[in-house]
């Protein structure tokens, strides 16, 4: 027994292992687990994938801010691929039942007949009109669930010729149509003036059952069908 032993001091050597089992710091030859401390060499192996990923150099790592930022929460990151996935959108919902994307004349004339005794909204826009793309969500949101009415979305790009025969000149531009009473109502609105599209679905809107004939199709509708069918 030498001095230091006597004096009951501790050899360095054995305090470095007495301590690194005690603290949890990994000896030279390993690396320190989620759960334990596990030897990485040839021929060893772990219970921990994580750290043998740590071990090998492996382990995937988090997009990063700029420096002194930290990482990007993985929250940011989820948000950021649901947008790029979900691209521009145009409302609560891209697929709404009773929501329709209008690319042709007959398609227009025949979602108007189907409607019945439903409200028809009809929104003329274009992608490159700033205040379409403003006010286009709040009419969805306004329609969004309901059974009672209909939102036919008509391209200005795409259907040049329904815009033209409806004497529709300017965007954006909304028309309401009810069954037999034909067109109830048409104008411009925009996000700052959305409050006349919801007045006038409040007022258009309210349940009961037209008597007659349906006029919900545009006269000048049926008139270019017919000259078409002509060869007019």
């Amino acid at each position: 027994m030498n001095a230091l032993t006597a004096r009951g001091t501790t050899p360095s050597s054995h305090l470095g292992r007495v301590q690194g089992h005690k603290l949890g710091v990994a000896q030279p030859g390993q690396v320190r687990g989620r759960s334990q401390t596990i030897s990485v060499g040839r021929g060893s192996t772990t219970r921990n994938p994580r750290a043998a990923q740590v071990a090998a150099g492996t382990s995937p790592r988090l997009p990063s801010l700029p420096t002194g930022q930290g990482p990007v929460p993985l929250r940011a990151i989820a948000h950021e691929r649901a947008e790029r996935a979900g691209g521009e959108g145009e409302g609560p919902s891209d697929h709404q039942a009773n929501v329709v994307d209008i690319s042709s004349i007959a398609q227009f004339i025949a979602e108007l007949e189907r409607a019945g005794d439903k409200l028809v909204v009809v929104s003329f826009h274009a992608t490159w009109c700033q205040a379409c793309r403003k006010v286009q969500p709040l009419v969805q949101q306004e329609v969004f669930g309901r059974e009672d009415v209909v939102l036919l979305k008509v391209r200005y790009d795409t259907n040049k010729q329904i815009c033209k025969t409806l004497s529709v000149k300017k965007l954006p531009f909304f028309h309401f149509y009810r069954g037999s009473e034909g067109r109830l109502d048409a104008f411009s609105a925009s996000a700052k003036t959305f409050h006349r599209i919801q007045d006038a679905v409040r007022e258009h809107g309210t349940p009961r059952c037209t008597l007659g004939e349906n006029k919900i199709v545009p006269q000048e509708l049926q008139d270019l069908v017919r000259k078409r069918a002509e060869g007019g």
